[in-house]
């Protein structure tokens, strides 16, 4: 799989962390998405978005990841190529917070 561009890379990696991308799956109507994007924006993060609304393809990567199409789902990808589905507006905003340092409001 494709690691993500140079600036998803240097916007999803910190120094010794083993994250080469994230990814977050959902759209902006959906309250708990938008819970997330607020946590992204007030964090500072370079962290696309994957709308599952008008994209089949990215819904239909959340079902197979996920075995549901609910979201957000932010995908993790890691420099070793593993990657990881991370499902729940709360646990998405606590892991962005502990990335970063900072606290955003969930």
């Amino acid at each position: 799989m494709a690691s993500g561009s140079k600036g998803e890379r240097a916007a999803a990696g910190q120094a010794g962390d083993e994250v080469a991308s994230l990814v977050l799956y959902g759209y902006p109507e959906c309250p708990y998405c938008r819970r997330v994007l607020s946590a992204i924006e007030s964090l500072g993060l370079d962290v696309p978005l994957r709308n599952t609304m008008r994209d089949d393809a990215a819904n239909t990567a959340v079902y197979e990841a996920t075995g549901r199409e609910t979201v957000p789902v932010l995908r993790i990808e890691h420099r070793d190529g593993s990657v990881r589905w991370m499902p729940e507006s709360l646990d998405i905003v606590r892991y962005l917070n502990e990335r970063s340092g900072s606290a955003a409001q969930a």
